[in-house]
């Protein structure tokens, strides 16, 4: 559709038929709504290589001398965790794989133990705290 198309609409609108066909109503809308669509992906975008090349900015700074470090202090071994009566060492070690598998170094299992029981579900429970939790 053209833009004499448009016009020929318009004029026939203002020389007494009050309202367009269909199709032209349908063509503006799709036309209005991809046109804004594609202006929201360039607009993301351009933010996108804005803040890309402001972080290359940042890291590209050079970092001020540090003095030398002291030797570092080795960190006593972990202690064991301490375990509530009645959990076997197979769940202890499940919990502590996936402890170490989330954080790695920065995570320490220190106690096991049960959680009370509220007379709800696991499932009821989830959802509970997920409507209830704040902002």
């Amino acid at each position: 559709m053209g833009i004499s198309q448009f016009l020929t609409v318009a004029a026939n609108t203002a020389s007494g038929n009050p309202e367009p066909s269909v199709g032209v109503v349908v063509a503006t809308g799709l036309i209005l709504v991809f046109g804004v669509l594609v202006l929201l992906y360039l607009l993301i975008t351009l933010e996108g290589i804005i803040f890309t090349s402001v972080d290359r900015r940042k890291k590209g700074a050079p970092a001020p001398k540090k003095e030398a470090a002291p030797a570092p202090v080795k960190a006593a071994a972990p202690k064991a965790p301490v375990v509530e009566a009645g959990i076997p060492g197979e769940v202890v070690a499940a919990i502590a794989a996936i402890a170490c598998m989330d954080g790695g170094e920065h995570y320490t299992l220190r106690s096991v133990k049960r959680t009370r029981v509220s007379g709800r579900s696991a499932w009821g429970q989830a959802g509970v705290v997920a409507y209830t939790e704040p902002f």
